[in-house]
């Protein structure tokens, strides 16, 4: 049995048609879950964030009189020091994409026990992917948040960004029996 056959047979058939609809195949992570990861790792990422502002509140004096030096040499800082808050932030999420694409997992994921995998081989999906799902999130932001909500209703549990990047969520055990399948 192929690969592709054995993880077939772990999370079920590939596009269903709309007449066939039935529940959500087992195995696949549940949408509690998944906003649990998601809120965790956005405030992580808000905690970045205000450990930015933080620093910038504390090292005050320093900042001053490098704002001075700027000013002296014509260059303004503020919006330097403004900009690096949403740097730290948009970081780390970009991190935690990244992570997600090399190892199936961001910290949240890890924590609540989920993966993402490309939904036809069941294996990472690999970081520029992952990268473009994320960015595909604002999809899923975009009609009031309709794109999280859909998993709800979805056979395949998938956001926009998920269907669109060919990649399932699933429980952590689902791989594990994956890679006892192919032992």
């Amino acid at each position: 049995m192929s690969q592709e056959a054995r993880w077939r047979a772990l999370i079920g058939p590939g596009r269903v048609p709309k007449q066939a609809r039935q529940q959500a195949l087992p195995g696949l992570a549940s949408p509690n879950a998944r906003a649990a990861a998601a809120l965790l790792e956005l405030s992580i990422a808000t905690g970045v964030m205000s450990a930015y502002t933080t620093f910038l509140y504390v090292a005050r004096p320093v900042f001053a009189l490098v704002q001075a030096v700027g000013l002296l040499l014509g260059v303004q800082m503020q919006s330097w020091f403004q900009s690096g808050y949403w740097v730290c932030g948009l970081g780390f999420l970009v991190w935690q994409a990244a992570e997600r694409g090399a190892t199936g997992q961001s910290l949240g994921q890890r924590l609540l026990g989920i993966v993402t995998v490309d939904e036809d081989t069941g294996r990472p999906v690999g970081v520029a992917r992952s990268l473009v799902r994320l960015g595909l999130h604002l999809v899923d932001v975009a009609p009031l948040f309709f794109g999280f909500i859909r998993p709800l209703v979805h056979v395949r549990r998938q956001t926009f960004a998920d269907q669109v990047a060919r990649t399932v969520v699933v429980e952590i055990s689902v791989i594990n029996q994956m890679a006892e399948v192919v032992k």
